[in-house]
């Protein structure tokens, strides 16, 4: 019965959203023009370079030189292997979904376990630094708001990362040096990238959709913003440019999304890891624990 009763709500919400469809045609076809922007202007070009990076020092000697770097530093505070301080070390530089790309590839070569690569996701997830600056930028034109949002983003990855302090990393296992011709990893590593690629563009059209059906739906623009930030972070603050509630709520609701991070890019983490058999609850208690705590530290600042 429950089942005839959950497809049944499916069919309709498929029937609803192909009449607003029909009915709107030309708002979805201006949203969905705007998301493939959106994606060739600001995303694309931040994630395709780091893809590559990513795969090339896999097969590199450089990543045993990041790793000893890094290590002593991220080891006497999080307990890291070298492997884990090398990913987290490219986590901060690359963001996300490039870490979760980088995880399970390390995964695929058997570096590390699919458990590690859980607990790894959990807090080393970051929008991309530039992004995030330049999108915070746009919304606050505040220097202070855009640092204290930045720091709030980090450091509470950072004490997510201290929580797993104990978490028995195994230390013995190490890198598989590959040797493949430059043309063969290329040629791999461009196969995957814009599979990848590919597959992020979808979700952030489907999500775009999805918030674009909500806009119709609910009027009310906080609510309407909310529900942005809730399926599409880079929608949900886009929403906050025009709104017109105090600055101080305005920062909260930033930090609540970039905190949560949408279920757009956690469809696309939970995608990306799938194929590896990484467990995504990690990460989705990770991001919740990342709201609470980033929402209050927030309010709490100055």
């Amino acid at each position: 019965m429950k089942k005839f009763i959950k497809n049944d709500c499916l069919f309709l919400l498929i029937f609803f959203f192909l009449f607003l469809l029909f009915r709107y045609n030309l708002l979805f076809k201006k949203c969905v023009i705007e998301g493939c922007s959106l994606f060739l202007n600001q995303v694309f070009p931040f994630l395709f370079p780091m893809f590559l990076i990513s795969d090339f020092l896999i097969y590199s000697p450089f990543d045993i030189f990041i790793e000893k770097t890094f290590h002593k530093i991220f080891k006497p505070l999080f307990g890291f292997s070298k492997i884990t301080s090398s990913a987290f070390a490219l986590s901060l530089i690359s963001g996300t979904p490039t870490n979760a790309y980088h995880i399970a590839n390390l995964v695929h070569k058997k570096t590390i376990s699919p458990k590690e690569a859980s607990i790894m996701l959990s807090y080393s997830c970051f929008l991309n630094p530039l992004f995030l600056y330049t999108v915070l930028t746009s919304i606050f034109h505040n220097p202070h708001i855009v640092y204290k949002l930045l720091f709030i983003e980090y450091f509470i990855n950072f004490l997510i990362a201290f929580f797993y302090r104990k978490f028995p990393y195994q230390e013995q296992k190490q890198y598989e040096q590959t040797k493949l011709p430059f043309s063969t990893i290329l040629s791999n590593s461009l196969k995957k990238s814009m599979n990848t690629l590919l597959m992020i563009l979808g979700t952030i059209l489907f999500y775009l959709l999805l918030c674009e059906s909500m806009g119709i739906l609910f009027k009310n623009p906080i609510l309407n913003c909310f529900l942005n930030g809730f399926l599409e972070t880079t929608g949900g603050l886009t929403k906050l440019i025009p709104l017109q509630i105090s600055f101080s709520l305005k920062e909260v609701l930033a930090a609540l999304f970039i905190s949560f991070m949408g279920l757009s890019i956690h469809t696309q983490i939970k995608t990306i890891i799938e194929e590896e058999h990484i467990s995504f609850k990690p990460f989705l208690k990770a991001r919740i624990l990342h709201m609470l705590l980033s929402t209050s530290i927030c309010i709490i600042l100055p």
